[in-house]
């Protein structure tokens, strides 16, 4: 079977990630600002890793601002908007967020195996 060009882009992507990816579906808020404006948007987490997050939104958001990702039950984290595609973005944390993000992974996924 043949694969398309975006399935080879996808491919690499996954290759290349330095920490594992694991699913999840969780709540969460963004509380996001760029040079214009300050919005609040209401997504749900698809995976997450240690160094950031996989958020499905209704809104299109600019890559490169800063974000505060508040998740239900677990807390609240900063980092930035590391990419956007119409109905998903990523989150990469800040250093900051990295320990804690570390270990609510640790306890919360565990037993769970990473995305291929």
């Amino acid at each position: 079977m043949r694969m398309t060009r975006e399935d080879q882009v996808l491919r690499r992507r996954r290759e290349d990630r330095a920490q594992p990816r694991f699913p999840v579906l969780w709540s969460a808020k963004l509380t996001a600002e760029s040079q214009f404006e300050r919005y609040v948007l209401s997504g749900r987490i698809r995976n997450i890793s240690i160094s950031g997050v996989h958020v499905l939104v209704d809104t299109e958001v600019a890559p490169g601002g800063t974000v505060t990702l508040r998740i239900d039950r677990v807390g609240t984290f900063t980092g930035r908007i590391a990419w956007s595609q119409p109905g998903r973005l990523g989150i990469s944390f800040d250093d900051a967020s990295e320990p804690m993000v570390a270990l609510m992974v640790g306890r919360l996924c565990a037993g769970r195996q990473p995305e291929a």
